[in-house]
């Protein structure tokens, strides 16, 4: 919760961190820059052939948003490097779901749309949660981090990321104006 002259607003941590590293991710896409962890040796992540297959059409742009993939076998995906910002737990969770977008949407699925999906996986997957304990210092950061996108109104799901209360709202709700 934080507050301006004239009204509170409580924020969502959860879906404006989701934003903030979505925005990052999209920008790094768009830039071709993102700061990556390389891995001493590939994250092996078991999953169906047409899943690695299809995750593997994609490793050029991949490769944009910072995550390098190859084939350790028809049924495997190695991880060889990904963004710092993206938490290495979350990683399987992250390429499983994407590949099953690669798989059911086909080649249909324009390119951009197919990024912007991976974009908000990978944030979903990697942000702080709802309820989640944050210091005042970490508060304060995501705050300024949101001010950097005019969009941060809104998660990469549509969902709002802060509400409102005017002073005159709650002055009214409790008798003190009429």
């Amino acid at each position: 919760m934080t507050q301006s002259r004239d009204k509170l607003v409580f924020v969502d941590q959860h879906a404006a961190h989701e934003r903030v590293v979505f925005e990052k991710l999209m920008n790094a896409w768009k830039g071709g820059k993102v700061d990556i962890q390389d891995f001493l040796f590939p994250l092996a992540i078991d999953m169906s052939p047409e899943k690695v297959e299809g995750l593997l059409t994609m490793a050029k742009e991949m490769e944009r948003l910072g995550v390098y993939i190859e084939a350790l076998g028809p049924g495997t995906i190695g991880v060889k490097a990904a963004p710092l910002m993206i938490k290495e737990s979350s990683l399987s969770g992250v390429l499983d779901k994407m590949a099953t977008e690669i798989v059911d949407q086909g080649g249909s699925y324009s390119l951009e749309r197919t990024v912007g999906d991976i974009c908000a996986t990978m944030a979903c997957h990697s942000v702080v949660r709802a309820g989640q304990s944050l210091s005042p210092d970490q508060m304060r950061s995501l705050l300024r981090d949101m001010d950097m996108f005019p969009l941060s109104s809104f998660c990469p799901h549509g969902r709002p990321v802060s509400v409102e209360y005017p002073y005159y709202k709650l002055e009214k709700d409790f008798g003190r104006i009429v």
